[in-house]
């Protein structure tokens, strides 16, 4: 189970490995400098940063109507690094295969929405090929690791059947910590599917905190929220502030465009299924581009991203990708 950080006294001197993983907020902060240091349990942890002489990108384009366009070449594509174009090396629109984390919602307030939700998934499994690699995270107040690596869909519908309503929301814990399974998948293409129906109010991770942390990966982040009524939607006097509704989604969208990913925040639960078959079907239709970054000194800072289509304005198209990446620092 990943759990919540929580406040309590070490139990003793040793760690041992045990079939579900517990992160407990006592040795949680050991955890996170032992997988800055590259071994966590007397394993080594990949970190996912990419190579200065290759950068993979995947880019969505959307027509003005909202529809996602296909059939474009790489002569269609610009892209800048800090500002300066960089040669496409490689360019593809093909299926690629992935690594996707379900990421589900179990907080109490989910009670009455659990089924429309699970059928939800359901379709956007139906709309998946067949070939990817899949896990399950769920999340209330703790985070647990439903279901492990497997290519057998069965086993996901079974678990996501199976979870258990109740609790709070560390919305932030569920995302960051499914951003470090993904990175360990073994498909080259990395997706977190994110369902939640609430604010976060339960993790140890920051917003700060967690937008670092996608930032570093190369996984895209897809977040559905369908978010409680009752959050606050005031904006005070002649409304000039943002209400706790505005800021709820203005933290969850940051945290999915960084990535190339999106927000999306349906205004009726029934609209749940259209929502996740139109995430199935962005991830069928992106496209892959790579190139050898122009910039060779490997200082390890943040480098922007800018993906465009070549008179985009013109034809009304709209191209989403991640922000940046952060290359290797030098040995």
């Amino acid at each position: 189970m990943f759990e919540r950080a929580r406040d309590t006294s070490l139990p003793g001197t040793e760690l041992q490995v045990q079939p579900i993983m517990i992160y407990r907020r006592f040795f949680l902060s050991i955890s996170v400098l032992l997988l800055l240091s590259g071994t966590i349990f007397g394993q080594q942890t990949p970190r996912f940063r990419a190579l200065v002489d290759q950068v993979v990108v995947y880019a969505s384009v959307y027509d003005a109507d909202g529809a996602l366009v296909t059939g474009l070449t790489a002569d269609d594509f610009q892209v800048f690094e800090d500002r300066i174009e960089q040669e496409i090396l490689t360019f593809e629109r093909t299926e690629v295969p992935s690594t996707i984390g379900l990421v589900l919602d179990t907080s109490g307030s989910m009670r009455r929405k659990m089924a429309l939700v699970e059928e939800a998934l359901y379709l956007f499994l139906d709309q998946t090929n067949p070939d990817h690699e899949l896990f399950l995270i769920r999340f209330d107040d703790e985070v647990e690791l439903e279901e492990d690596f497997t290519r057998e869909f069965d086993d996901i519908r079974d678990a996501i059947g199976n979870v258990i309503v109740k609790g709070g929301t560390a919305l932030y814990d569920a995302i960051y910590l499914a951003v470090d399974k993904a990175r360990d998948g073994s498909e080259p293409k990395k997706v977190a599917v994110v369902f939640t129906d609430g604010e976060d109010k339960d993790s140890y991770y920051t917003r700060e905190e967690l937008v670092e942390k996608v930032r570093e990966g190369d996984t895209q982040v897809f977040i559905v929220a369908f978010l409680d009524q009752e959050l606050d939607d005031d904006r005070g006097f002649f409304g000039i502030f943002k209400s706790q509704r505005n800021k709820v989604q203005e933290a969850i969208t940051q945290v999915a465009e960084e990535t190339g990913g999106k927000a999306f925040f349906p205004q009726k639960i029934e609209e749940l299924g259209t929502v996740f078959e139109g995430i199935a079907r962005e991830l069928k239709n992106q496209y892959r581009l790579s190139y050898r970054s122009s910039n060779t000194e490997n200082t390890g800072g943040w480098r922007r991203i800018d993906v465009k289509i070549v008179g985009a304005k013109e034809k009304g198209f709209r191209v989403r990708a991640r922000k940046g990446y952060y290359p290797d620092k030098a040995s």
